[in-house]
């Protein structure tokens, strides 16, 4: 499947198109924001397999590859249901070296209006870390709304009828 939006495309990938993100989850200055979590993730080809049917090819999540119009990945956006918030929880990464392009809004637009009108899901949150302006900044560009906030992240919520 593929979703296009302005300067991006959305696409569920391909068990070997895993292989960008594990270039993704491998990048320290991509997952720069993560240090506090521990910043890069380890996802070798090993753990493929069952982030596939875990991730993509189970109804309870969502998850795209993001590349720009030349066919170039650029990031994920995903979603999956988290009991802990009784929601679904946003994910959205773009590599380094693509930042400040729009990517991300365009990315976040087609995936959100993805979710709410073809998935009919009702609600979305983010937990973001209260360092991450620019993540923050772009939520609220669409409408989330701050309703919590603990030491590690705030809370951000989108209700379909308010996007």
């Amino acid at each position: 499947m593929k979703l296009l939006n302005k300067g991006i495309y959305l696409k569920v990938p391909t068990l070997e198109e895993l292989s960008n993100t594990e270039l993704l989850l491998g990048d320290s200055k991509t997952m720069e924001f993560n240090k506090k979590w521990g910043g890069t993730v380890s996802f070798p080809a090993t753990k493929w397999e069952f982030f596939y049917d875990e991730y993509i090819d189970n109804p309870s999540r969502y998850y795209f590859h993001i590349y720009n119009l030349d066919g170039v990945f650029v990031g994920e956006v995903s979603s999956r249901f988290k009991e802990s918030f009784n929601s679904y929880v946003l994910n959205i990464k773009i590599m380094y070296m693509f930042r400040g392009n729009k990517h991300a809004f365009d990315a976040l637009e087609k995936f959100l209006e993805y979710i709410f009108e073809t998935e009919n899901v009702s609600r979305i949150v983010d937990n973001i870390g209260h360092d991450s302006t620019a993540g923050i900044s772009l939520l609220k560009q669409f409408g989330f709304i701050e309703i919590d906030q603990t030491d590690e992240y705030l809370l951000l919520e989108l209700k379909k009828e308010d996007f």
